[in-house]
C-alpha cells in the first residue's frame, strides 16, 4: 500500500515538488515521503478516533473538510523539517494531495489499490464491518449506508 502511494506521489510531484525552487533538491524525497506519511497518519488518526465518515469523505471529496486537515497536518511537517516557508508548504500541499487522492479513490474504485491494507496498518479498530479481516471503503461505505 505504501509503495503504491509513492509512486503515486512520485508521478504528481514533479511540479509541486521536483521543479519547485523553494524546495532544495536534497529535500525532494523527503517532502515526498512525508505527503505519503502524512496521508497514512491521517487515515489512522481517523479510524481510531471513529471518524470512518471523514476517512469515506476522504477518499470521496480530495478537497473537503477531511483532506483541509490533512493538509494542515502536512505543511506544519514540511515547514518544521525541511525549513519550508509557510506560503511554499501550502502551495505544495494543496497542488500535491488533491492530486494523490484523487488518484487514490481512482485506483480503489478500479481495483488497482487494496484499501483494505490501510485497515492492516491500522490494527484491530472494531470497524470490520463484514468480518473480512480488513477495515476498507467498503466497511465505511456500509457503515455510512452507501
Amino acid at each position: 500500500m505504501f509503495n503504491d502511494l509513492m509512486k503515486m506521489i512520485e508521478n504528481s510531484g514533479q511540479e509541486s515538488v521536483i521543479n519547485n525552487p523553494a524546495v532544495p533538491n536534497e529535500h525532494n524525497q523527503g517532502v515526498m515521503t512525508e505527503a505519503g506519511t502524512s496521508i497514512i497518519d491521517s487515515i489512522k488518526g481517523m479510524m481510531a478516533n471513529g471518524q470512518a465518515d471523514q476517512v469515506a469523505q476522504l477518499a470521496s471529496n480530495p478537497t473537503g473538510p477531511a483532506a483541509q486537515l490533512l493538509q494542515n497536518d502536512f505543511v506544519k511537517n514540511i515547514m518544521n523539517k525541511f525549513g519550508i516557508s509557510p506560503e511554499a508548504a501550502q502551495n505544495i500541499a494543496s497542488n500535491l494531495l488533491p492530486q494523490v487522492m484523487a488518484q487514490v479513490t481512482k485506483a480503489s474504485s478500479n481495483g488497482s489499490l487494496d484499501l483494505g491494507a490501510i485497515g492492516g496498518m491500522l490494527g484491530k479498530t472494531g470497524l470490520d464491518k463484514d468480518g473480512d479481516g480488513d477495515v476498507d471503503l467498503k466497511d465505511i461505505t456500509n457503515m455510512l449506508g452507501f
